[in-house]
């Protein structure tokens, strides 16, 4: 019997390989939750390499969590990274997870923020 995290990894792979690949212009957004931190990059799959990133890890220390409001404030600091790498679509990969809670959240607020996908 496969874990559940076993499952969202093969799942990822299958979301992955349908999705099309991130460019230096619409980079592929993936997302990681941890169980303590929430963490998302925007990657060229052309050369492999990470663009933007952003965590809650780098939250001041008040403001640090695993919770939707926190999963709010990375959204809006990883969109202005975005914006300020002049990148204004991209292509979502939500790993596996499902589309419900923090990531849906994260979603909502980089659409809020002006970023098409």
């Amino acid at each position: 019997m496969l874990s559940r995290n076993l499952k969202r990894k093969a799942k990822h792979l299958k979301i992955t390989n349908k999705l099309a690949k991130g460019t230096a212009s619409t980079p592929r957004v993936v997302v990681y939750k941890s169980l303590h931190n929430f963490y998302a990059q925007a990657v060229n799959d052309l050369t492999h390499t990470t663009i933007v990133s952003s965590s809650t890890k780098q939250l001041a220390e008040n403001q640090r969590g695993n919770n939707i409001e926190s999963v709010k404030l990375v959204a809006k600091a990883f969109a202005a990274k975005l914006k300020e790498a002049k990148i204004e679509k991209i292509v979502f990969d939500r790993s596996g997870y499902i589309y419900h809670g923090k990531l849906a959240a994260f979603c909502d607020t980089l659409r809020e923020e002006g970023i098409k996908f």
